[in-house]
């Protein structure tokens, strides 16, 4: 069975580190040859082993360049490819009609979010939603995601982001990472995630500021980057700046994770819906409790009272009063941890799912299966 994953790039992302581990996974089994075309090219880019994929780089000018089609006939053609896995909208696009002409099987991952308000002007929702009638199955990383863009249940497919425990392995020294970054308090608060309008730093440097009104033993750290961090900075009162830091973007986010007493995403929920969230997940496999804007698929992954907590979205007083709990209960803090260390390591395994898209790939490469495509459920895919 030959695979070929159509994505835009391979930057830095979660979706980009999903395609690799999965790929990972893949290459174990012989009866499956995968290859990797990616769109455009990017500074910083994802390595795959050439044992576990073929990549191949297509380098798009702009994203209406129709010579991409001609380009991708040509790879399906020549390389003889059973399944077409698309990990994006735009992707789609490009892999909808191909997979038609080429009769080529699609796997159409566009969905990974769930946002609650959406219109046909939201970014990928158009061009998600008219590439459906052309998939044999639509994945998405959370239930919620299928609801959100009105997936056809007969369509529609759940797997959730594997976690590889390779990432929480060979951590940097706590007190060397705490030298390095000037913390000298007990307690640390943090969140990962972005600088743009879809997360909602607003409400966490708000929840950070009435914290450091009321205590002197905690610091927060905000790791991310993008366009709206100097808006944020400036917004931070002088005397709270040496409390509240600035990261900027890091490559090795899981050592500084590592440091929190609590871990927080705050969503914009007016624009944004998560998935299933990597920078929660990783705070959970590291056993940190978290305390997340309840929308999207969050609640998929953070079990509320028992992985960590779930908080309104824009809600400064909620979510500061479930941090100070967290950091009053050192007992509670550590119970919710360790078991969001455990749900990462079941339901939310590098295992369960290579197994699940192994499963699905057979099953559509099935011709047979697709005859009988119309009768089947979400749960004829996995089990």
């Amino acid at each position: 069975m030959r695979i070929l994953h159509l994505i835009e790039r391979l930057g830095p992302g979660g979706k980009e580190r999903q395609v690799v581990e999965l790929l990972k996974g893949l290459a174990a089994h012989r009866d499956i040859e995968s290859f990797v075309a990616v769109m455009d090219k990017d500074e910083v880019c994802l390595e795959i082993d050439r044992e576990h994929a073929q990549v191949i780089q297509l380098n798009r000018r702009g994203k209406k360049d129709l010579r991409l089609f001609k380009r991708l006939y040509e790879l399906v053609s020549d390389l003889k490819i059973d399944i077409v896995h698309s990990w994006g909208s735009m992707c789609s696009i490009y892999a909808a009609p191909l997979t038609k002409v080429c009769g080529t099987a699609f796997v159409n991952g566009f969905v990974r979010d769930a946002p609650s308000h959406m219109t046909l002007w939201t970014e990928g929702y158009l061009r998600g939603k008219l590439t459906i009638p052309f998939s044999d199955v639509v994945v998405a990383n959370s239930r919620a995601g299928l609801a959100a863009y009105g997936i056809p249940e007969r369509k529609g497919l759940c797997i959730y982001n594997g976690f590889s425990p390779e990432r929480v392995s060979n951590l940097k020294n706590e007190t060397e990472l705490r030298a390095i970054l000037g913390i000298a308090t007990p307690h640390i608060v943090g969140m990962v995630a972005n600088f743009t309008p879809r997360k909602d730093y607003a409400t966490f440097v708000e929840m950070a500021g009435r914290i450091c009104r009321l205590r002197e033993d905690v610091t927060f750290l905000a790791v991310g980057s993008g366009a709206t961090l100097e808006q944020v900075r400036a917004s931070i009162p002088t005397e709270h700046s040496h409390r509240i830091k600035f990261l900027g973007r890091q490559n090795d986010i899981e050592s500084i994770a590592n440091l929190f007493t609590v871990g927080v995403l705050a969503t914009n929920s007016r624009l944004h819906g998560e998935g299933i969230s990597n920078a929660i997940t990783e705070c959970m496999a590291l056993g940190k409790p978290v305390v997340a804007t309840d929308d999207g698929g969050t609640s998929e992954l953070v079990v509320e009272g028992q992985t960590g907590f779930l908080v309104p979205s824009h809600d400064a007083g909620a979510l500061t009063d479930r941090v100070l709990k967290l950091l009053d209960d050192a007992e509670l803090a550590d119970r919710l941890g360790a078991a969001g260390r455990r749900r990462v390591e079941t339901t939310f395994s590098l295992d369960a799912m290579r197994d699940a898209y192994l499963c699905l790939y057979r099953k559509v490469a099935c011709k047979r299966a697709r005859a009988t495509w119309h009768g089947a459920t979400t749960s004829d895919m996995v089990d």
